[in-house]
């Protein structure tokens, strides 16, 4: 009885062509994944600086509000104002409040030509 003993073929160096595409694959994945995210993210931050913008022109009506340019019953006024390279227009609405004490004010901001209100705020202001 004859025995025959092969000696193991030498190991093969590198990787077949299906790991290739499946590392391929795995990595073009990833690739969109991340890319998806920074794009993501860069547009919830513009998002964010838009609203803080709005936000410091609302309070800056409502500091102009209680001091200098006081409203009137039932009015409505709006304009514009240049902030952080935009322009920005804003809408103030002057109702009576629960008592004749107080007014009841909204204001609303928005980007210049945009259809869409960006920040919008409520109060009471004394009456005077």
């Amino acid at each position: 009885m004859e025995k025959s003993f092969h000696k193991s073929s030498p190991t093969k160096k590198g990787f077949s062509l299906i790991e290739v595409v499946v590392a391929l694959f795995i990595l073009s994945t990833s690739i969109i994944v991340l890319y998806n995210l920074i794009l993501s993210t860069n547009v919830s931050i513009f998002n964010l600086q838009d609203h803080y913008l709005s936000k410091e022109v609302a309070n800056n009506r409502i500091a102009l509000i209680h001091s200098i340019d006081k409203p009137s019953i039932n009015s409505n006024r709006n304009g514009f104002i240049d902030m952080g390279g935009k322009t920005w227009e804003w809408q103030e609405n002057f109702k009576e409040g629960d008592t004749k004490d107080f007014l009841q004010y909204e204001i609303l901001i928005k980007l210049k030509d945009s259809n869409k209100y960006i920040y919008r705020t409520q109060g009471y202001i004394a009456n005077e």
